[in-house]
């Protein structure tokens, strides 16, 4: 009797030993504690691969996915209180998990990344961005959602549109322009210069990219990113770089003005203590940048990824969602724009990377943002013109891939190409449109010729990357 007790004893501690063992290695990852999004903990053995979660939720309201798939791994719509932390179930390893300032970001194993945004736990929706459609067990919309997906799904949320025609030989048509949002127009421009010139400045503070800028906050509570620069090429390369994009009629750069510093004046009175931390002298001219709120990240499209990439005129692109063709007709002068500033730190800067981390063309595009409207945001150009002109030779593989990449085109923007390239005269029109813009021009340097010669060159070959194109698919 007290051998069979023995024995029982025995096989108890020895299932109860091998259940904690097994807990003891259910591999967890954890978003840094010093995230706003602290909370949240990933058990990887579990996770369904290209699901992504949000973990913006505030503590007091996190998910309890415990009872949140059914027996075949799908995300079913159960959300509830469970404490103050998310566990989240997993039934693959992803390839690699990168918090983000706006959310969560997953690579997955099959060469995609995926993210959903800020808003996803609390909707009920799950987007899986650029989801491989062998991957799926369902039909896969546009959007990445599956038919599969257990979650209350309405024609708002997929926000497909089938304008009757979507490209125009090579020239997105009007259907399609008038669908997406329009960027910054004259009037933005023309109100944020008389702001910049006469609101009072009532608070300066970190928090606007590197060291040397500051946050500035005016009077009517909107923002502004200063940016100060003891290197002028930089200050030279920023304020060019949007003054091109106005001359190319490229809506995506934000209003920016010069701003000659003065410590003394009424405007800026009140933030003169943060001026003197800042160690910024008077009478130094800085370039001040409409703040954007409630930004979020932006991915490079499919077609600009892989070694194979091209946006060609193709009936693929009829079966497109609203957003996947506004955020193409934005990339479509994105990369125009880039070769002709050769911008780096960009979509070059995934490009180039991608040697030491075979999963960048899935990250986060660098230095581009998506606004509430849709509107994608080309942000801190200091590159442009001046030092991405001195790294040509390093770089301009990608500048000319990207470009060989691009066969569809904003006719707006083409017309200037080729009205640029046929007169010479972007040089001149450039500094023309800056003098006559910014009363402390005299502050920043002419653009130098040389620069002005490889400016005009690089207009050249996108006019041929047009002509190309005419010829290809005309």
């Amino acid at each position: 009797m007290r051998r069979s007790l023995a024995i029982t004893m025995t096989g108890i501690a020895f299932t109860f030993g091998v259940f904690v063992g097994l807990l003891i290695q259910l591999p967890v990852i954890t978003l840094p504690t010093n995230d706003p999004r602290d909370g949240v903990s990933l058990h990887l053995d579990e996770l369904q691969t290209g699901h992504l979660i949000d973990g913006q939720n505030e503590l007091n309201n996190v998910l309890d996915t415990s009872n949140t798939q059914d027996d075949k791994g799908k995300i079913v719509d159960q959300f509830q209180p469970a404490g103050h932390r998310k566990q989240l179930s997993i039934s693959n390893p992803l390839s690699s998990l990168r918090p983000s300032r706006h959310g969560v970001v997953f690579a997955r194993n099959n060469g995609t990344s995926d993210y959903i945004e800020p808003n996803t736990l609390q909707t009920g929706r799950i987007i899986n961005h650029y989801q491989d459609q062998k991957q799926s067990k369902g039909s896969l919309h546009e959007d990445g959602l599956t038919k599969d997906t257990q979650v209350k799904i309405t024609n708002a949320d997929l926000n497909v549109v089938s304008p009757k025609n979507i490209v125009s030989e090579i020239f997105w048509t009007n259907d399609v322009e008038n669908m997406c949002p329009s960027g910054f127009n004259h009037g933005d421009h023309t109100s944020w210069k008389d702001k910049v010139n006469s609101v009072k400045i009532v608070k300066m503070g970190e928090g606007c990219g590197r060291m040397q800028n500051r946050m500035l906050t005016f009077r009517d509570a909107s923002k502004a990113c200063a940016r100060y620069r003891l290197n002028t090429d930089q200050m030279q390369g920023e304020i060019y770089s949007y003054y091109l994009s106005k001359l190319l009629k490229i809506a995506n750069v934000p209003p920016s003005s010069l701003k000659l510093l003065d410590s003394k004046s009424d405007q800026w009175l009140s933030v003169r203590p943060e001026i003197a931390n800042a160690q910024w002298p008077d009478d130094r001219v800085i370039i001040v940048t409409k703040w954007i709120d409630n930004l979020k990240p932006s991915f490079i499209p499919l077609e600009f990824r892989g070694e194979d990439k091209n946006l060609y005129p193709s009936k693929e692109l009829g079966q497109k969602s609203k957003d996947s063709l506004c955020d193409l007709l934005q990339w479509s002068d994105l990369v125009i724009f880039d070769y002709l500033t050769a911008n780096l730190d960009r979509v070059v800067n995934n490009m180039f990377n991608k040697q030491w981390n075979d999963q960048m063309m899935n990250s986060p595009t660098h230095n581009l943002e998506r606004s509430t409207s849709g509107a994608l945001i080309f942000l801190d150009n200091e590159s442009g013109l001046f030092h991405g002109y001195r790294l040509l030779e390093k770089y301009s593989s990608y500048h000319k891939s990207l470009l060989n990449s691009l066969c569809v085109f904003r006719k707006s923007t083409a017309s200037e190409i080729e009205r640029l390239h046929l007169s010479g005269s972007i040089g001149d029109e450039l500094h023309k449109l800056f003098t006559d813009s910014e009363p402390f021009h005299r502050y920043i340097p002419k653009i130098p010729r040389k620069n002005i010669q490889v400016l005009q060159q690089r207009v050249g070959d996108i006019y041929n990357q047009i002509q190309k194109c005419r010829t290809k698919f005309s």
